[in-house]
């Protein structure tokens, strides 16, 4: 299965999502940003619901090609030990990535959201959008922020998904809705006709046009 791109997999994603909420008043759709904006914006548009980002970083540390944790805004860092001890990263290494890192988070966040406050989830059904089931890291810390705010059910949606991964991260979830599974997915790009890198820019236009 591929998609044309990520506003067509947004359609057909929205499409399976809806049975699923016949009662939408309280739904918010949130795109993991950058890349999930896109396809969370098409979600949103078909179920009349308000549009949101989830801002999460990797946490990288210099000399070394793997992540080794990912942060989002107003949480403690989500860390792989086992990475961090393979890879021999110090504790002075990894504050350093989470200092940086937070500061970025902090920057798209206001960029994003500019004057207008983030939407509130509790009591709500929120919905986490990206474009690809890929990384478990940035997908985890991103659903661990959302439960934080206490949503009254939390879906994970994505046209596409490493089996391995949806599997894994389904636990973390009340539900998990994914379009294509197939057994290995390294990448979100290949599944995609088009897949361009998602601007800032981009982002934010996207959650001016479909905020509340």
């Amino acid at each position: 299965m591929r998609f044309i791109d990520r506003s067509t997999a947004g359609h057909q994603l929205a499409a399976r999502l809806v049975p699923l909420l016949r009662d939408r008043a309280g739904v918010v759709v949130l795109g993991l940003a950058p890349g999930g904006l896109p396809v969370a914006a098409e979600v949103a548009e078909v179920l009349g619901a308000p549009l949101d980002a989830a801002v999460v970083r990797l946490l990288a540390v210099s000399g070394h090609d793997r992540p080794v944790g990912a942060i989002a805004d107003g949480d403690p860092p989500l860390v792989d030990r086992y990475t961090l001890k393979s890879l021999g990263v110090t504790a002075a290494e990894l504050g350093a990535s989470v200092k940086r890192e937070r500061v970025e988070v902090h920057r798209r966040e206001a960029l994003y959201h500019q004057d207008r406050a983030r939407l509130s989830l509790r009591g709500r059904t929120a919905v986490l959008v990206c474009d690809g089931l890929i990384d478990a890291l940035t997908t985890r810390a991103a659903v661990h922020a959302l439960a934080a705010d206490r949503p009254e059910l939390l879906i994970l949606a994505a046209p596409i998904g490493d089996a391995r991964i949806a599997a894994d991260l389904r636990r973390d979830v009340d539900a998990l809705v994914c379009l294509h599974l197939p057994r290995y997915a390294h990448a979100a790009a290949p599944w995609y006709d088009e897949f361009h890198t998602v601007t800032d820019r981009e982002a934010a236009v996207l959650l001016h046009r479909l905020a509340p």
